[in-house]
């Protein structure tokens, strides 16, 4: 081994030498148990692509005819396919009857009436978190109490809430609810829980009148009167297991009336429904006082009166 003179043989060197050595050389450190990864690998983050053909570059038209889509970009000469929007292929035949008219149609499209889920947990949250302020003691939660408590918002089209039965079993509360329509296991927890509930209906019309009277009374109009339910909903209403609130309703009976404008009077009835045809009303009060006499001569004045009196049904 050739080394300079004064200086140590490697091959000879003692510990005392390496480490005379050490500033010159430096020694390597010991490897590790987990040494780090120096690359990341063909599965890093930075090397991510889309397969090839995934995604095609866009066509620029109209930029010269030498990009084979220039001066009528593809579009052809004229006509409504060289305009834009929409081109309506799908109602042409070549001049025969379209598909569209030739295909016969078949069944129709109802409507359907769609409400607002309402859960328990959440009722039950915000009364103890403040949030809804609880009416008084006898007075229920209902939909306008939660819409200007701003927890819920109607949008058009929907016909009220439903109360649903999620977090019944950890109800403690007792409520007392009225809702457009009742699921079973919500009746169940809330009549457990010593509450009540009820279903209660509202034509779209009621209902905004209900939740934005406002308005109404801005545009000068009345407030209109709660209106009963249609014939197909009327014996959901009218059953005592779905707590619906005509299943007490009488004859005669005014249907809510703490929900009617202040402009209707409840004491007032018309008289002329009672009529029977052809009678006057003074002749009927009169008979009804006990002067059949006048009442027969004023029966004789009104048929020579003719068909002109206001009062003649």
């Amino acid at each position: 081994l050739r080394c300079r003179v004064g200086a140590p043989a490697l091959g000879r060197a003692g510990p005392s030498s390496l480490r005379s050595l050490s500033s010159a050389v430096p020694l390597a450190p010991p490897p590790l148990a987990h040494a780090p990864p120096t690359e990341l690998g063909p599965l890093a983050l930075n090397r991510i692509r889309d397969n090839y053909g995934a995604r095609l570059k866009k066509t620029r038209v109209g930029r010269g005819v030498g990009s084979g889509r220039g001066r009528k970009s593809g579009r052809g000469m004229k006509g409504m396919a060289a305009r834009a929007g929409n081109k309506g292929f799908l109602l042409q035949s070549g001049g025969q009857t379209s598909d569209v008219k030739r295909i016969p149609k078949r069944g129709f499209y109802r409507l359907k009436r769609e409400y607002l889920g309402v859960n328990l947990q959440d009722l039950q949250s915000w009364v103890l978190s403040g949030r809804l302020d609880r009416p008084a003691a006898d007075a229920p939660i209902t939909v306008k109490t939660l819409f200007d408590n701003r927890l819920i918002t109607l949008r058009a089209g929907v016909s009220g809430i439903k109360l649903l039965g999620r977090g019944g079993g950890q109800l403690q509360v007792p409520l007392h609810v009225e809702a457009q329509q009742l699921s079973a296991p919500a009746i169940q927890a809330v009549e457990a829980a010593g509450g009540s509930v009820t279903a209660v209906y509202y034509s779209p019309l009621a209902l905004r009148g209900l939740l934005k009277p406002e308005a109404f009374e801005r545009k000068g109009r009345l407030r209109p009167r709660p209106a009963l339910p249609p014939p197909k909903l009327m014996l959901k209403y009218m059953e005592a297991e779905r707590r619906g609130y005509l299943a007490d309703l009488k004859p005669g009976d005014v249907v809510r009336p703490h929900e009617h404008p202040p402009h209707v009077d409840l004491s007032a009835r018309n008289p002329r429904s009672a009529l029977p045809l052809g009678r006057r009303r003074s002749d009927w009060e009169a008979e009804r006082s006990g002067g059949g006499s006048g009442g027969g001569g004023g029966g004789g004045g009104g048929g020579g009166g003719g068909g002109g009196w206001s009062e003649v049904i």
